[in-house]
């Protein structure tokens, strides 16, 4: 008979690497982050990165974000995003990831459909301001409760990241 042993877990993964090298390299953002975001590359430790995911996870909690809700993540290829999805799963969130070429009209579809309750996006990538695009496609989804964003120069009304992340 075999034993039902279930596959661990992203973040019981993640701890594993943390408890045994906490000094270790997790993240690493691409070379061409600054061109692509106008923020700077950077590189967090497993131990960086688990108080980053700890804190954006407790914000997600705090911001009133039930467990099994969905939350819309539009970010580029960067530490942003694997923080993001690390303390959306540690909080009980679902993710639902949308693609950065659509903009308004494909988010608020999506983000319809999928009822999300929040979003989070990147400030501006590759020219496009993505904040923007997130609270005009908010304001027409009665689900999202909660917007949010990284990077600067965010619009009023979006509570920016990097804050709660502790990375600034």
């Amino acid at each position: 008979m075999l034993q039902n042993n279930p596959s661990p877990t992203l973040d019981e993964l993640f701890d594993r690497i943390l408890a045994r090298q906490p000094d270790r390299p997790a993240l690493i953002d691409p070379p061409d982050k600054l061109r692509v975001t106008g923020q700077s590359p950077q590189s967090l430790t497993f131990a960086q990165a688990d108080r980053a995911v700890s804190a954006l996870a407790a914000h997600f909690i705090d911001a009133g974000l039930p467990v099994n809700s969905v939350i819309a993540v539009q970010l580029p290829n960067t530490i942003e995003l694997v923080l993001t999805v690390l303390a959306a799963y540690r909080a009980g969130l679902i993710v639902a990831l949308l693609p950065q070429l659509w903009r308004q009209a494909e988010l608020t579809v999506a983000i319809n459909r999928t009822g999300a309750r929040a979003i989070v996006a990147m400030g501006n990538i590759d020219g496009v301001d993505h904040a923007d695009l997130a609270m005009n496609a908010a304001a027409e989804v009665f689900s999202v409760r909660h917007v949010c964003g990284f990077g600067s120069n965010l619009p009023e009304g979006m509570v920016p990241l990097d804050i709660a992340a502790d990375r600034k």
